[in-house]
């Protein structure tokens, strides 16, 4: 599967949507669960980014840092807010955590924000902690629903060499640093957020509800057939048209 940024910049558009994936997450994951081309309007801009690191080896993603996909998201959305009146931003994981604090720091730029799976506090299940095994070793099963999802949303190739993942660990620690700082961040959110939480995420606690609860500006929405990874059709029913409902209002 190839992995790449999706980039349309449109001459005198006013609103942008851009898409921030997760750690070691990739550009396809909107293109399953939002398909860009059927809900965003043809006269607006769209840039589904990738991260620094991603989309390429173990090796890669060690070398990269979560100080370097931050400037590039940074960057990224900067330079949307320079050349539009609006920004959506739609996030991922790891990617609702830029979303936020973009959002705090640009906020009179921001039409609203869409957010996937906050992981505002860890909860790894057992059975997450198997997958992301069978994942790193290539042994997926691809008839299970979830063990799929998660292989196409990867974008690292995976290696038999176990021992090349010690580079992981600190992207990992970042990771947790970064989810502990935005924490205090979201009572502070001043636009529209839309947020949705699978019901049987494997790796986020349900306990992120209740930070995400703290504003005011967060609608919260769960999902009862979706993991962190896999949607249930339902419930891909359900985030389409509340995210198309809200691109309404903008058009």
């Amino acid at each position: 599967m190839l992995h790449e940024e999706t980039v349309k910049m449109v001459n005198g558009a006013k609103v942008a949507v851009l898409f921030i994936h997760g750690i070691a997450g990739t550009p396809e994951h909107f293109r399953v669960l939002l398909p860009l081309e059927q809900l965003i309007p043809e006269e607006w801009s769209v840039y589904n980014l990738l991260l620094p690191g991603h989309g390429g080896t173990v090796e890669d993603f060690s070398h990269s840092s979560m100080a370097g996909w931050k400037e590039y998201a940074n960057v990224i959305f900067d330079r949307l807010c320079e050349t539009h009146e609006k920004v959506i931003l739609v996030g991922h994981s790891m990617g609702t955590l830029f979303s936020v604090q973009m959002a705090l720091r640009r906020p009179e730029k921001v039409a609203f924000l869409f957010l996937i799976a906050s992981p505002m506090l860890v909860g790894v299940k057992p059975y997450g902690a198997i997958n992301l095994i069978k994942l790193s070793w290539g042994i997926l099963d691809e008839h299970d629903p979830f063990q799929a999802a998660l292989g196409k949303v990867s974008a690292i190739r995976h290696t038999p060499l176990a021992w090349r993942y010690i580079g992981w660990l600190p992207r990992l620690y970042e990771l947790l640093r970064e989810m502990k700082s935005t924490q205090s961040l979201v009572s502070e959110l001043t636009v529209k957020c839309i947020a949705f939480q699978s019901r049987r995420d494997e790796l986020v606690s349900c306990r992120s509800c209740d930070i995400l609860r703290s504003s005011g500006k967060v609608e919260l929405h769960g999902l009862r057939g979706s993991s962190h990874f896999y949607y249930a059709p339902h419930d891909v029913k359900t985030v389409q048209k509340r995210f198309l409902d809200e691109l309404k209002r903008w058009q």
